[in-house]
């Protein structure tokens, strides 16, 4: 792990398979410009290589504070340009990490100013994964995120006007991350997002799950857990998740155990390339 003089810090992201393609480029053009111009050094998982309980790619981003935010905002743009096809076969709720900061006492409590309650965006739990970020911190990171009583994390979503949740801590399992999903406006994600790597540049241990991997990874998996959390115990599941996961209803979860056969077959470049076409 370098240390804090370097100014080197990783930022871990989550990348949907059909935004995959256009971040690497023809023949990995774009990601090694990208690096280039930032001075950010970027990983991604293999094509079939996912992050546990979910069907996306994760990508590893090792650079300065201005690097990492600069190489997120280009992801974020790949990631909202959604094919249509997609956005409609793609059940993304579903993969929407449980909360562990109930969003009903969040909304009770935000400032009900013009800006945040006009601009915040609709229930996390059916946001479009084209508004959506998700961040994979270490434990130690999403306790910081989060703050004593849930604090840090609503005062991040008071200041960005983004909705932000953490999945479960996951029990018993070799895993010692969490994700963060952001869902909102990209102004609004781009701030929350900032807050939240000044967490990992306050984290020593921040560098401390470097992996890309997960191969090796053993646990249920997001489709077989209505709440979308991958490690979630069904008793601790919160009211809100509960309620969210009602609305999911049984077709939805019918259509997610499908989805991940379809995808199989092609990597993230023959997405791209069907996609367009």
């Amino acid at each position: 792990m370098l240390s804090e003089e370097d100014g080197q810090y990783f930022l871990k992201v989550l990348i949907p398979s059909y935004a995959a393609g256009s971040i690497i480029g023809k023949g990995g053009q774009t990601i090694v410009q990208l690096q280039k111009e930032t001075g950010a050094t970027i990983k991604l998982s293999k094509s079939k290589d996912f992050y546990p309980g979910t069907t996306e790619r994760v990508c590893l981003i090792q650079g300065t504070v201005e690097a990492l935010n600069a190489v997120h905002g280009f992801i974020a743009e790949k990631i909202r340009e959604m094919p249509q096809n997609v956005a409609k076969t793609e059940p993304v709720s579903i993969l929407q990490p449980q909360t562990t900061v109930n969003p009903d006492r969040i909304k009770q409590t935000l400032p009900s100013s013009p800006t945040t309650t006009k601009s915040s965006p609709s229930d996390p739990m059916t946001t479009s994964r084209a508004n959506q970020v998700k961040i994979i911190v270490p434990n130690s990171t999403a306790g910081l995120i989060i703050g004593k009583g849930g604090a840090t994390v609503k005062a991040v979503m008071e200041q960005s006007g983004a909705w932000v949740q953490l999945s479960q801590k996951p029990d018993g399992i070799n895993l010692q991350e969490r994700v963060v999903t952001v869902s909102g406006e990209p102004e609004q994600n781009r701030k929350a997002v900032e807050l939240i790597i000044q967490k990992i540049q306050e984290d020593p241990q921040s560098g401390s799950c470097l992996n890309i991997s997960y191969a090796n990874v053993t646990g249920p998996v997001a489709n077989s857990n209505p709440t979308g959390s991958p490690y979630a115990n069904t008793a601790e599941v919160l009211p809100t998740a509960a309620a969210a996961a009602g609305l999911l209803g049984h077709a939805n979860l019918a259509g997610v155990a499908a989805f991940p056969a379809v995808l199989s077959g092609f990597t993230g470049n023959d997405l791209v390339a069907i996609t367009s076409a």
